[in-house]
């Protein structure tokens, strides 16, 4: 019987034996559906430092089908991380892109943690009503609250949040390596793939030649998504609903509550005593919000104005285009000025953080 191999190619060029390189190092040398990946990625010059930084893992297979957005702290000059391979995994060759990244902004933080602990501290504003708070680290999401130091009947704070997590970066090293999963030559497929950044930042819709289509004359609707769908939330593999076209969201006190039961396996629950809460779950694991593409809570989306609604996009899980995969899928709403609406004050979040240490890769399961 053939052995199962891995194949790692090392994109490094000239430099690869520079001090100053980070060095990525994986468990075992080969790889089957089921298996955990374990890696370790070193980074000398900050080996001795307190420096922190966020080391961001884009992971894809060859032929730019599926798309993982992974990220981990850096402390001291190392990260780690253990990616379980799920049993339906295909077979197939997948780059993992690497990529350190380091930013001197700090944003200050009073939040929730996965876990309900509670991390609180007043906050001091300057002239111009700005603040900052040292960084927090932690895994999944978190909430971040603001309330007046003297409270009132109506918080009616207005707080315009800037997390750096969430910004754009400049690298300051980059490596990627190439695997196998399953019985699969390498081969030259792998010799000829090409690390695409815009596939995962939304700045480029894929590696495919362009084709000439010929066709009927599109609707309002096909015209909005052309326009505003950027490339991760053109997935065919989601239900949609129209708001151009037609005046079904009116009448309902918020999307989320027009969703309910309209969607197949997607299961949207109130959630504690505010009528704007909900949670949401499908397949067992946490359904994600997004408004105008960008990731939400739920109660944001339960704020914005039916009648504001261009268009509902319910992605089926796993939803690659949300950190930590997205394995319960998600909810993308879009309002008809293609902008964030101006619901009332924010003065609650939902934030993002690192990947979990231990982290079940989704993978979408082919149906039979």
């Amino acid at each position: 019987m053939k052995r199962n191999f891995l194949a790692i190619l090392l994109l490094l060029g000239t430099a690869a034996l520079a001090q100053d390189t980070m060095v990525v190092t994986l468990n075992k040398p080969g790889f089957q559906p089921g298996d955990t990946l374990s890696f370790t990625a070193m980074y000398k010059p900050w080996q001795l430092s307190r420096r922190n930084a966020t080391l961001n893992l884009w992971m894809e297979d060859v032929h730019h089908t599926a798309v993982w957005r992974l990220r981990y702290p850096m402390l001291a000059g190392e990260a780690l991380g253990d990616l379980i391979l799920p049993a339906h995994m295909p077979a197939d060759v997948y780059a993992l892109h690497f990529s350190l990244a380091y930013k001197d902004k700090q944003v200050k933080l009073t939040m929730m943690l996965p876990d309900r602990e509670l991390l609180s501290q007043a906050i001091t504003l300057n002239e111009q009503k700005e603040f900052a708070i040292r960084k927090v680290l932690f895994a999944d999401r978190a909430r971040v609250y603001f309330a007046p130091i003297r409270p009132n009947r109506e918080n009616d704070l207005e707080v315009e949040l800037d997390v750096s997590l969430d910004s754009a970066f400049v690298p300051v090293d980059e490596t990627t390596l190439m695997v196998t999963v399953g019985q699969v030559e390498a081969g030259p497929v792998a010799k000829e793939y090409r690390f695409n950044r815009g596939l995962f930042t939304g700045e480029a819709e894929g590696t495919l030649q362009s084709v000439e289509v010929i066709g009927k004359k599109k609707t309002p609707l096909e015209k909005f998504e052309e326009i505003r769908v950027g490339p991760l939330f053109k997935t065919q593999d989601a239900y949609q609903f129209d708001g151009l076209g037609s005046q079904q969201f009116l009448g309902w006190i918020n999307i989320l509550e027009w969703l309910r039961g309209r969607v197949p396996g997607l299961r949207i629950e109130p959630a504690g005593t505010g009528m704007m809460n909900y949670t949401a779950q499908w397949q067992g694991s946490e359904t994600f919000f997004f408004l105008n593409e960008m990731q939400v809570d739920a109660q944001t989306l339960a704020m914005v104005p039916t009648a504001d609604i261009a268009m509902v996009k319910v992605m089926r899980p796993p939803f690659y285009g949300a950190y930590l995969g997205g394995a319960g899928g998600a909810v993308c709403v879009y309002t008809k000025d293609g902008g964030t609406l101006s619901v009332g004050p924010r003065h609650s979040f939902m934030v993002n953080g690192y990947t979990p240490e231990t982290f079940l890769l989704p993978v979408r399961q082919e149906k039979p």
